[in-house]
């Protein structure tokens, strides 16, 4: 009886009960989920949100170099697994589907691109979960997501798979992922600074941005497909060949020698043509 009664007489006290149920509010209020607390320094703050997406297209841009580097490198010989396998002589204009399928790829650049897309896969997820709104649908059928899946799961798939290690995988399309957080990352800078950037700079860098990534993708692709026909091209070369044709000059000292490469040319020039007027 003595050990209750102090509290029975301050609980009948009009600003005690005050005080409790003051104390129960703010405990409510402060009571934050795992997943909230992500949103609020992801996305709801600024300075961290833009941070973020500055990494994201750091990560992204350092997977497309290490691509280049793997591709100046590549001395265009098969493993030996599927060399042993593997006889042109008898007709050396046959499609060289082999060389699409397997390329010349360093340990040390396989650890580091390994490395590279891990560290983007958990971030892309990441983002993707505290993105998630009840339906998930969308998400894992975006083209941003899809992308993702395609450019660093077959590097973990190799890390238990040693053999499949010099697979080709198109790493170069992250550059299309770099512009897309570009984009964002210009937005979450205005909020951050809050200085409003014209629209027409934006747009303006957008637009840059996509004209990088068209000559990219056409450059690393044609450079790959011509892997199989009878003229390989080096990465500068390539280049060249799409910067000319691109820009409507055309002086046929360059082109792709088969079909899967002027399929590849005839289906970028149109994807020029349907998107640069629209950015």
């Amino acid at each position: 009886m003595s050990s209750s009664y102090p509290l029975n007489l301050f609980s009948c006290h009009p600003e005690y009960n005050a005080l409790v149920e003051q104390v129960h509010v703010e405990y409510f209020v402060n009571d934050k989920s795992f997943k909230e607390r992500l949103q609020a320094y992801f996305i709801e703050n600024q300075r961290s949100s833009y941070r973020i997406r500055l990494f994201n297209v750091l990560i992204k841009l350092l997977s497309c170099i290490l691509y280049c580097v793997r591709v100046v490198y590549d001395e265009g010989t098969l493993p030996d697994m599927i060399a042993k396998t593997t006889n042109y002589s008898s007709n050396p204009n046959r499609l060289k589907i082999e060389y699409l399928i397997w390329v010349d790829r360093a340990a040390y650049l396989w650890l580091c691109q390994t490395v590279v897309g891990i560290i983007s896969l958990v971030q892309t997820i990441l983002i993707f979960y505290i993105s998630y709104k009840g339906n998930i649908l969308p998400l894992l059928l975006s083209m941003q997501f899809i992308l993702e899946l395609l450019t660093s799961i077959p590097f973990i798939v190799t890390i238990f798979v040693p053999p499949w290690r010099e697979v080709f995988i198109p790493v170069f399309l992250n550059c299309w992922l770099a512009k897309s957080a570009f984009g964002a990352m210009l937005n979450d800078k205005n909020r951050a600074t809050q200085k409003q950037q014209s629209a027409l700079s934006q747009q303006i860098y957008i637009l840059l941005a996509m004209l990088l990534c068209l000559l990219f993708t056409s450059t690393c692709g044609i450079q790959h497909l011509q892997r199989a026909g009878n003229r390989t091209l080096p990465l500068h070369t390539s280049l060249y060949f799409v910067i000319v044709t691109f820009s409507t000059v055309g002086y046929g000292d360059i082109y792709p020698d088969y079909w899967m490469s002027q399929l590849f040319v005839i289906l970028m020039i149109c994807i020029a043509i349907g998107t640069l007027p629209t950015q």
